[in-house]
């Protein structure tokens, strides 16, 4: 099941991730509001809200891929909760608009994110796929016979160094 849940869920924030990445200007001008005045306060003038945008994108489009491909999934959910709130409280402030039309419609915008947020905070929760599971099994069967087999190899660089000893003795 989370072989086809993880690359559904993660198919939202590659499409986003790259839409931001191509094309940052409209959703530069929805946080800029919010985002400048934050970076002159932080001494980054010549950061402009495009460029955060975009880096914003190749962000989700790194940890949806990841989640997608189950590599780390857990840390890939957490990152895109974290993107995807900062996408519903900048990009959807819907307190802000007076007009109920356009209330409504950022409104429906902010609570898909937080939503989203819900849906990748779950994948990071969900634990391991069976294939993940039987690779650690597996790993750790080999790292104990490759233990015990170090362990006999000594034993016997033992007896023979002991019989070597004898051997000069005897000799």
């Amino acid at each position: 099941m989370r072989a086809l849940a993880r690359p559904l869920l993660a198919s939202w924030f590659i499409y986003g991730g790259v839409q931001s990445y191509l094309d940052p200007e409209p959703r530069a001008a929805r946080v800029a509001p919010a985002v400048e005045p934050a970076l002159k306060e932080l001494g980054l003038e010549e950061v402009r809200a495009t460029d955060l945008v975009k880096a914003h994108g190749a962000a989700s489009i790194a940890f949806a891929s990841a989640l997608a491909l189950s590599r780390s999934p857990r840390s890939a959910a957490l990152g895109l909760a974290g993107l995807a709130t900062a996408t519903a409280v900048l990009a959807h402030p819907f307190w802000n608009e007076t007009d109920e039309a356009r209330r409504e419609a950022e409104l429906e915008q902010f609570l898909k994110n937080v939503s989203l947020v819900g849906g990748v905070l779950l994948a990071a929760t969900a634990g391991h796929s069976a294939r993940h599971i039987a690779r650690k099994k597996a790993k750790k069967v080999k790292a104990k016979d490759k233990a015990a087999a170090a362990k006999i190899k000594a034993k016997e660089a033992k007896i023979a160094a002991k019989a070597a000893v004898s051997k000069k003795r005897s000799a």
